[in-house]
C-alpha cells in the first residue's frame, strides 16, 4: 500500500524529470548496455567537452553509430554466408532458424564494431574519463553489473548480497513501471490524444526517477565511509547533463 500511495503522490508532482543537475546520472532511462550507454554520453556536448573530443573523433563516433551495418565488413561477410545457408535450406522452419540466429549474430557484430571504434578512437585518458562518466551515469547499481568496479571498492560477499536485495526489492516496483513506460512508447492499448499520452509518459518517468533516487541512496548506505570515498573517485568529477526523454527509438547522435 505504501508503494501505491508513493506512486500516486509522485504522479502529481512536477519538476526536472530525467537528470540529476549535479551529475551525469541518467534517471528514467530504458535499460541500455555499457557500450550503448557510453555512446549516449559521447553524443552529448557536455561529455564531448569534458573529454576534449576533436571534431574528427566526434565524426568517427557518430558514423559508427549511424552508418548502415552494410559498411561493417564482418556483417557483410556474415550476410553472404547466411544467404548461402538460406539457399541450401530445405524447409521454412530451417530458414526461420537461420534468420533468427543470423539476426542475433549481426547484432553482436554491430556491438563489437562499436566497441572497437571506441577503443581505436579515444585515447587511454579519454577512455578512463568515459568510464568514470559511465559509472556516474548509471549510479551505484553499476556495482552489481561491473566486476571491476565492485573489486575496486573491495565489497564483501555480504555487501554484494545486500546490494542485490535492495535491487530486487526496488525492481518489484520499477519493472512494471518501466514496462508501462516502454509500452506507451511502442504501442498504446487504445487511441488517445497525443498530449494525454505524453503527459502519462512524463508522469511515469518522474515516478521512476524518484524510485531510482531512493534506490541510489539505499545502495550507497550499504557502503562504508571508505568505500563511499572510493566510489566518488571511480565515478570522477560530476558533470551536469540535461538528458532528454529516453524513448525506445532513441539512438545516440540521432536527433529525433
Amino acid at each position: 500500500m505504501k508503494h501505491y500511495l508513493f506512486v500516486t503522490f509522485l504522479v502529481i508532482a512536477a519538476g526536472n524529470l530525467f537528470a540529476d543537475d549535479n551529475s551525469a546520472r541518467r534517471y528514467a532511462a530504458l535499460e541500455r548496455n555499457a557500450i550503448t550507454s557510453k555512446y549516449f554520453l559521447l553524443s552529448t556536448k557536455q561529455a564531448q567537452d569534458n573529454l576534449k573530443l576533436t571534431p574528427e573523433q566526434i565524426a568517427t563516433l557518430k558514423s559508427a553509430m549511424t552508418d548502415s551495418p552494410t559498411n561493417i565488413p564482418a556483417v557483410v561477410e556474415h550476410r553472404r554466408l547466411q544467404k548461402q545457408l538460406l539457399e541450401a535450406a530445405k524447409s521454412d522452419e530451417e530458414r526461420t532458424k537461420i534468420r533468427r540466429t543470423g539476426n542475433e549474430k549481426v547484432s553482436k557484430l554491430i556491438h563489437q564494431n562499436w566497441e572497437m571504434v571506441l577503443k581505436n578512437t579515444l585515447s587511454p585518458a579519454q577512455q578512463k574519463n568515459l568510464s568514470q562518466l559511465y559509472f556516474q551515469m548509471k549510479g551505484p547499481i553499476v556495482l552489481l553489473e561491473d566486476t571491476n568496479a565492485a573489486q575496486q571498492l573491495n565489497l564483501t560477499k555480504d555487501q554484494m548480497n545486500q546490494l542485490k536485495d535492495v535491487a530486487k526489492s526496488d525492481d518489484e516496483l520499477l519493472t512494471p513501471l518501466r514496462h508501462r513506460f516502454l509500452g506507451l512508447q511502442i504501442q498504446p492499448a487504445r487511441q488517445r490524444e497525443r498530449t494525454d499520452l505524453e503527459s502519462e509518459i512524463e508522469s511515469i518517468a518522474r515516478v521512476i526517477k524518484e524510485v531510482e533516487k531512493d534506490e541510489d541512496s539505499e545502495l550507497l548506505a550499504v557502503l562504508s565511509k571508505e568505500q563511499k570515498n572510493s566510489w566518488s573517485e571511480i565515478r570522477g568529477a560530476p558533470i551536469s547533463i540535461d538528458w532528454k526523454m529516453d524513448y525506445f527509438s532513441d539512438t545516440p547522435f540521432v536527433e529525433n
